[in-house]
């Protein structure tokens, strides 16, 4: 099975996501603090964390596996929603990059976002097409 671009962006992006939600967002030469440290970041690491893996999910189960999705979920798509929860995960960690102690692992997450909105385009316009 030959993989498409769009999906290569969303499994990469969605896993990359994954990983980066536990490493170094922000800290300084005391203070240390991943995605995951609800103290400094609230819920918007678990939140990114939760992103990643549903993207990463939902596209290796439809792409490697014979599952099958409804067609609409609450009148979008899942290819809408994936967009929407790459979407709500770039904003969420671009933002947070301009703190002044922001980290790598904050730049990586913003990265990760922006694959997964890029596969998300790639998959739409693959469907359109087809």
């Amino acid at each position: 099975m030959k993989l498409k671009p769009s999906a290569m962006c969303l499994l990469g992006g969605g896993a990359l996501l994954f990983i980066a939600s536990f490493l170094k967002w922000a800290g300084n030469s005391f203070v240390s603090v991943n995605g995951l440290d609800t103290d400094f970041n609230g819920m918007l690491g678990i939140f990114t964390l939760l992103i990643g893996l549903a993207v990463a999910g939902i596209t290796a189960a439809t792409t490697f596996g014979e599952f099958k999705l409804p067609e609409q979920v609450l009148g979008f798509t899942i290819d809408q929603i994936v967009m929407k929860l790459g979407f709500a995960a770039f904003l969420i960690t671009f933002g947070l990059q301009f703190r002044s102690s922001a980290a790598f692992g904050i730049t990586l997450a913003w990265i990760a976002s922006a694959a997964i909105v890029a596969g998300s385009v790639l998959k739409q316009r693959e469907s359109v097409s087809a």
